[in-house]
């Protein structure tokens, strides 16, 4: 207690540094950062060596974000549409197999979005190897043993977002008027 009839302190001393422990005041190091970094890297490796030649992640479709602020950007969305995936002429139920990613939620609003992830499909369809189950029996789709062997691996991921759009030419004339000023 303070001597003499002067105000009791309240001292809110709320700055405790380490979470879930009380009144230790330490600082929470994030020393092992970069170790941890390489870490995961190694075990990215890892992981795409032992799924090859399989993808490491799903084909996405290519959407357009919610509210008027972000609606003019793209980005990857949870999966492709039961229209889109009829579209270019496959099953709903094959496409997961084939490592197609599928939203049976979701619904195509434009006819734009429609085509587009369409073709995203149809392009990864061309590209794709289906490597045969058996080694005596060769299935529809499938290519030959001879053609599995000399199959490489893809240098972009199939989840990958579609290339952007060049600017418009008003903008490239401003800046070009900018530019000579």
């Amino acid at each position: 207690m303070p001597k003499g009839n002067n105000a009791i302190p309240k001292v809110h001393q709320r700055k405790h540094w380490t979470p879930g422990s009380s009144q230790k005041g330490n600082y929470k190091t994030f020393l092992a950062q970069p170790k941890k970094a390489q870490t995961r890297r190694r075990l990215r490796v890892q992981k795409a060596k032992k799924a090859f030649p399989r993808p490491l992640k799903q084909l996405k479709p290519v959407v357009a974000c919610p509210t008027v602020r972000y609606n003019m950007r793209k980005r990857l969305g949870r999966g492709f549409t039961v229209e889109e995936i009829r579209a270019a002429g496959i099953t709903p139920r094959y496409a997961a197999t084939i490592g197609v990613s599928v939203d049976g939620r979701r619904k195509n609003i434009s006819e734009e979005s429609l085509k587009s992830n369409t073709e995203r499909l149809k392009s990864y369809l061309s590209k794709l190897v289906l490597f045969p189950r058996s080694s005596k029996i060769v299935a529809k789709g499938e290519v030959s043993l001879a053609e599995a062997k000399k199959a490489t691996p893809s240098k972009t991921l199939p989840g990958a977002p579609t290339k952007k759009a060049t600017p418009s030419s008003r903008k490239v004339a401003k800046a070009d008027t900018e530019k000579s000023v």
